[in-house]
């Protein structure tokens, strides 16, 4: 399936033999039945006849002791096939996860990019994308899904680590195999990936400064004397692609009103003799006339007055002014009033503290994300693995001089929730809609606004006395006084010479230019129907005639996680890289991302900031959008 070399890191493993004592006793009976057949006859009979006065005892307690041994061989198989279920000895579950990663590694976009880049995937990872089953161990203890992981480390161009670390019951192992991809079957080979350089401000709450010559390792600055520096290994974690089932909103039913078709037959009309029907008037056309004439026009409005024009206007004085004792001034004569509509609900329940309709159904009940739970300390050589599980987790937070170790722990909390934008009441979800609502207004005097956002009336606006003076607008000249004042301007008028048609007495000139005389046509007799649109349901008669259907919502599934993308039935979150930390090989300490290894240090305490201090980190990603970083703009290609 795949090249594999000797392991780099080699797990010592005891052979442990085992016997089936049936085959022991079988081995045993067999070389003494040679023995036998080299004892003489006078020998057996002999032998025979000394135990011939117990062979009844004798053949009891075999027989018994046989049964004894048959069950105890029962037992223990029963037993075995019970306690073994699904685990697997370590060397087994470690070969699972090889054997599941280099499956996952082989696809090409799956593998690091530049060498000493790493790719990560958690063993929770393998089992959300169900690519691995939950791994327990020979006496049935869950193995770590956090802390149990599968990398692979690019070490050259065509050269990879495949790298297993298993966690089970408090004993953890590693081992490393070197292993190559075969990509001949590809139509193309990349020879070269481009990389794109990420920027972040790391902000530190506490951090260490150590004096000139130093180098900050931890808590410690130390200072070399013989120094060898590289470049830290980036390592980043994988989440494979999750493919979950979608929710699903069932069907619902609604109104719809419209106006009813209203009919007149127009066979109930009639007209005088050279009129023609149209509807309920009669028609009849003339001559068009014509005159020619000369006049002024005010293109800006006004009066015209010779050839001039005036313009008039009231004089900004009010000895009134308008108010509404309730509601909101228009027009500068009228109160617009407005109340809250009242709904009734088509399907679910009314909740009257908000005036809005909801169904309900049960909540879900989900585990938190990590919460921090205090602070606990334990000796340096206590188990801590044996208290961890999936609703507790500890990490190290300060090696204290004493020689214990301070834990920072947190739990996960069984918590409820509901589809994004429901209302959780207890152990139940409310799901507001306005489509199960149907709204109006109690008081006649009021009508629905077209939103529906509210009911509304209109009431004449109220005035009290204010006081003023007279005065016009610029421009303007001011005539009387008191009461009778009034503003005037004059402007030149537009001289216009024109042929303006015209007809007859009786007769009206339409707008296309034609006389036209209309009058009302004789009702003969009234025949008024009133019917609805197909598809809609009558309801009452005459003018009170209504027209209604009843529709259905159409049913369709939704994803509850904002980054889920809905395909179907199946709600997809797509394959992340995110961008763990740097790594150093064994002897080298980390300094920013730097790895530095000294044969002979001093070794120092740092000093300790009081204030927060922050550093620029850069790294060159495969990934152009990197959660946590900016990219700057450049990029390189590496091999």
């Amino acid at each position: 399936m795949y090249e594999e070399k000797e392991p780099v890191k080699k797990v010592k493993k005891e052979k442990v033999k085992r016997e089936n004592k049936f085959f022991q006793e079988k081995k045993i009976k067999k070389e003494k039945s040679k023995v036998l057949k080299n004892v003489s006859e006078d020998n057996k009979k002999k032998s025979l006849k000394i135990l011939s006065f117990r062979a009844d005892y004798v053949s009891v307690l075999i027989r018994f002791g046989i049964f004894l041994v048959f069950a105890f061989i029962v037992i223990f198989i029963v037993t075995k096939v019970r306690n073994s279920g699904d685990a697997n000895s370590f060397t087994e579950n470690m070969e699972n996860m090889k054997e599941v990663a280099y499956t996952y590694y082989k696809v090409e976009t799956h593998r690091p990019a530049i060498v000493d880049e790493e790719i990560v995937l958690t063993l929770k990872d393998l089992e959300e994308a169900s690519l691995l089953k939950e791994l327990k161990d020979k006496d049935g203890t869950i193995c770590s899904k956090d802390y149990s992981y599968v990398s692979l480390v690019k070490t050259s161009l065509e050269e990879y680590d495949l790298i297993v670390f298993l966690s089970c019951g408090g004993e953890s192992k590693m081992a490393t195999y070197p292993v190559t991809f075969d990509d001949s079957g590809n139509e193309s080979v990349t020879t070269s990936t481009l990389l794109y350089e990420q920027k972040r401000t790391v902000e530190k709450v506490e951090q260490y400064s150590c004096p000139e010559g130093y180098y900050h390792a931890g808590r410690y600055c130390i200072k070399p004397n013989d120094t060898v520096i590289i470049q830290a290994t980036a390592k980043y974690k994988t989440t494979p692609e999750r493919n979950t089932a979608a929710r699903f909103k069932p069907s619902g039913y609604e109104y719809e009103y419209v106006d009813p078709i209203v009919t007149v037959n127009d066979s109930s009309y009639t007209c005088p003799s050279g009129y023609t029907l149209s509807g309920t008037s009669c028609i009849k056309e003339g001559t068009v006339k014509y005159r020619t004439s000369t006049s002024y026009s005010c293109p800006n409005g006004g009066t015209p007055s010779g050839s001039r024009c005036l313009f008039t206007t009231n004089a900004n004085y009010s000895d009134e002014k308008p108010y509404c004792k309730r509601g909101t001034l228009i027009n500068n004569d009228t109160c617009y009033v407005s109340k809250e509509y009242r709904i009734r609900c088509i399907t679910g329940k009314k909740d009257s503290t908000i005036n809005a309709c909801y169904t309900t159904y049960s909540a879900s009940e989900e585990l938190s994300d990590w919460l921090f739970d205090g602070k606990v300390t334990y000796s340096e050589d206590y188990d801590i693995d044996r208290l961890e599980n999936e609703r507790r987790m500890y990490e190290v937070d300060e090696y204290l001089d004493n020689g214990k170790i301070r834990y920072s722990r947190y739990i996960r909390k069984y918590i409820k929730s509901c589809d994004d934008g429901d209302e959780l009441k207890g152990s139940t979800c409310r799901h507001y809609d306005e489509s199960y609502e149907q709204r109006y207004c109690s008081d006649s005097d009021y009508h629905l606004s077209s939103d529906k956002s509210e009911c509304f009336t209109y009431e004449d606006a109220r005035y009290k006395e204010t006081n003023g003076i007279y005065s016009c607008p610029s421009g303007y000249s001011k005539r009387g006084s008191g009461s009778n004042t009034t503003c005037y301007k004059y402007e030149s008028a537009s001289k216009n010479t024109q042929k303006t048609p015209y007809c007859s007495s009786g007769y009206d000139l339409t707008n296309n230019g034609k006389c036209v005389r209309t009058v009302e046509a004789t009702l003969v007799s009234e025949n008024v129907s009133y019917t609805c649109p197909v598809g809609y349901t009558k309801r009452g008669s005459g003018e009170n005639t209504s027209c209604y259907k009843k529709t259905s919502s159409d049913s369709y599934y939704y994803c509850t996680n904002s980054q889920a993308t809905l395909n179907g039935t199946r709600c997809i979150i797509s394959e992340k890289t995110t961008f763990l930390g740097y790594v150093c090989p064994e002897g080298y300490d980390l300094s920013l991302n730097q790895c530095i290894k000294t044969d002979n240090v001093d070794r120092i305490l740092a000093t300790e900031n009081e204030r927060p201090t922050s550093r620029e980190e850069i790294i060159w990603s495969k990934e152009k959008e990197l959660d946590g970083w900016t990219w700057t703009g450049n990029t390189k290609e590496a091999e």
